[in-house]
């Protein structure tokens, strides 16, 4: 199959990597910055100046981008998006976590194309990337989620069809969404264990060992002991998602109060200068707010 991948960032780059790797596929690389191509090129890539060549004569084109700004210049721009050279026929498949908005946008650009469309946002990250354990949420017509389903295998471990087009997205975005509160969650209560004589190490071990805290939230916990938080999920990404959550809610009259209080928790993270690390990196919001 010759299959395109647009954006080649932590994510886009281990998905391209492990479809090349299959050697079964002949693959287009596209990336804003040209050094991100050079890796896949060396392992037997083709690289592209363009989204649009990158798509062109292409039988399935998948894409991994930052947020909705990203996706709207890569697929639709006039001149250069992908979708304008992709034939009626040809699959297009969208892994980024985007608003259900502009989920329903590209798709109805898709169809008067002739293009077929999926939104399969992924859970995991980088190590689950590598290890090719990545779990797609797919929306779309489930005949087209058939036809695409062996290429997402070989990318991850499992591929679950949410339903229509809008739902992949929007499973991800309440997934991510919870995720984030938790974390959130246990950053605080182990910030306000400040002037206790509980240790905190000690709590973390017998949180991590009771049904309360779920398997995420006991491994954030003990993360949160270090003081270092390299990125597999960068805090400004999980405010990015908090916010088109929240977005998403209020377009439907919908109250999401939890959503709203993570967002404004990660986002005084990001002001302080925490956006880069990880989500767990939160907790240093609370060691700072700790009083003198």
């Amino acid at each position: 199959m010759k299959i395109t991948v647009l954006g080649l960032g932590a994510m886009g780059s281990r998905m391209a990597r492990r479809l090349l790797a299959t050697g079964e596929h002949d693959i287009t690389v596209w990336n804003r910055t040209a050094e991100a191509m050079r890796p896949l090129i060396e392992v037997g890539a083709a690289a592209a100046t363009t989204p649009a060549a990158a798509a062109e004569q292409c039988d399935l084109v998948l894409s991994m981008l930052r947020d909705d700004d990203a996706g709207r210049e890569v697929w639709l721009a006039p001149e250069s998006g992908a979708l304008t050279t992709m034939a009626p026929g040809t699959v297009a498949v969208d892994c980024s976590t985007v608003t259900p908005a502009f989920s329903a946008e590209l798709a109805a650009r898709c169809s008067r194309r002739g293009v077929d469309f999926l939104d399969a946002p992924v859970l995991g990250s980088r190590p689950q990337a590598d290890a090719g354990t990545l779990i797609f949420l797919v929306g779309g017509r489930p005949a087209v989620a058939h036809r695409v389903e062996p290429v997402l295998r070989q990318i991850g471990g499992a591929v679950h069809q949410m339903g229509p087009t809008g739902t992949g997205v929007r499973m991800k975005l309440l997934l991510n969404s919870l995720f984030a509160v938790q974390v959130a969650a246990v950053a605080e209560q182990l910030g306000a264990l400040h002037g206790t004589d509980l240790d905190t190490a000690r709590a973390v071990e017998v949180l991590a060992a009771t049904p309360v805290a779920s398997p995420a939230a006991a491994t954030a916990a003990t993360a949160m002991l270090g003081h270092t938080f390299p990125a597999s999920f960068p805090i400004d990404l999980v405010a990015k998602d908090l916010r088109y959550a929240a977005a998403d809610a209020a377009s439907r009259h919908v109250t999401v109060a939890l959503t709203h209080t993570a967002a404004d928790t990660y986002q005084q993270a990001i002001d302080r200068g925490h956006g880069q690390d990880n989500i767990t990196g939160v907790v240093q919001l609370f060691r700072a707010l700790r009083p003198a």
